[in-house]
């Protein structure tokens, strides 16, 4: 069944992409998601909603949506830091600091209490008053931080997805149906289908790919599956990811 499923959903999909006469031709799209930019093709009858890390698409009452949720490896993190300090030493504070307390990523998320405890420990206690924060001290802080990143272990694919079925998902309702690992214009997704614990009904589906250190999420966040699974998946097979794109600041 889950085969079948999978098929009628491909074909689905290609009929979404596929134009026939009378209609206008297919045009990839272009978007800087974040950390990303990607290529895809906007499936028939889709709207599309461009908000920078999170891209939306609608029909109806379906939404897709694809965003960037941040460093996957301890390596992004890395950039991450060091782009807060260089926002630090140009002179934007506010935004430096903004910056790294919105820093996360699985290896955060997963790690012992303690540990996370200890990372954060030079930064805190150099910035608990950030105004009256010692711009010697902060760059020692940066410094701290950025060597930190060392005591993270590598995150696991089974660790990814567990976080990114936290941040999409009501994980304490749902359950993983089926996941595949699938490879689309040369970049490696895991594609998961979740459904209610209970019933195994109310079906969604979410994939995530590790784009140059960073994560980027495909989900659907509401609508029927019959009208929403169709659009994901079209959507899902025409992205393309181009390493490369600036982070945001």
């Amino acid at each position: 069944m889950p085969r079948r499923r999978d098929r009628l959903l491909r074909v689905a999909a290609a009929l979404l992409l596929s134009c026939g006469p009378g209609c206008s031709s297919v045009k990839t799209q272009t978007a800087v998601v974040g950390h990303h930019r990607v290529r895809f093709v906007l499936p028939q009858g889709w709207e599309h909603l461009d908000h920078g890390r999170q891209q939306l698409f609608r029909l109806g009452e379906a939404q897709v949506s694809l965003v960037d949720l941040g460093p996957a490896t301890r390596d992004a993190m890395v950039r991450e830091l060091e782009a807060a300090d260089s926002l630090w030493r140009s002179g934007r504070r506010r935004d430096a600091f903004q910056r790294v307390r919105e820093l996360r990523s699985p290896a955060l998320r997963f790690a012992p209490s303690l540990q996370r405890a200890d990372f954060w420990k030079p930064w805190t206690d150099v910035t608990y008053i950030p105004e009256a924060a010692d711009s010697f001290a902060i760059g020692t802080a940066f410094e701290a931080l950025i060597a930190g990143t060392a005591v993270f272990a590598p995150v696991t694919t089974d660790r990814v997805l567990e976080y990114v079925l936290v941040l999409t998902t009501e994980t304490q309702r749902r359950e993983i149906g089926h996941r595949d690992r699938r490879k689309i214009h040369g970049s490696e997704w895991i594609d998961v289908e979740t459904w209610n614990r209970v019933s195994h009904l109310d079906r969604s589906r979410v994939a995530f790919a590790v784009d140059d250190g960073y994560l980027l999420v495909l989900a659907i966040d509401h609508g029927r599956s019959e009208q929403a699974a169709p659009g994901f998946e079209a959507l899902l097979t025409s992205l393309e990811l181009g390493a490369g794109a600036p982070p945001t600041r």
